[in-house]
C-alpha cells in the first residue's frame, strides 16, 4: 500500500496526467522536432486547446503510429510543451 501511494505521488510530480480521449475530442499534432544531439523526437499535441507533449527516445516510432496511439488514448502524454514550436495558422501553406 505504501509503495502504491509513493508511485501515485511520483506520477503526479512528473506532470503526467490521466486524460481520457473520446471520439469527440479534437486532437491535433501541432509539430514534431527532432534533436539530433540526443536522438529524441518531441511531439507536440493540442487536445481541445490544451497543450500536451510526448518524447520518443531514439526516434524509434513512426509519426503515424504516434498519432494513432494518441487518438486511441494509449500514449502517455505530459502537460505543456517541452520544446516550443509555432502552431499552424489557418491558411498557412506549411
Amino acid at each position: 500500500m505504501k509503495n502504491l501511494a509513493i508511485g501515485i505521488v511520483l506520477l503526479m510530480m512528473t506532470g503526467f496526467s490521466s486524460i481520457s480521449i473520446t471520439l469527440e475530442d479534437e486532437i491535433e499534432l501541432t509539430c514534431v522536432k527532432k534533436q539530433m544531439s540526443t536522438q529524441t523526437c518531441h511531439y507536440n499535441f493540442t487536445i481541445n486547446g490544451i497543450r500536451y507533449h510526448f518524447i520518443d527516445n531514439g526516434c524509434k516510432s513512426k509519426k503515424e503510429d504516434i498519432i494513432k496511439k494518441a487518438k486511441n488514448g494509449k500514449l502517455a502524454l505530459a502537460k505543456d510543451w517541452k520544446i516550443n514550436c509555432e502552431a499552424k495558422k489557418e491558411g498557412d501553406p506549411k
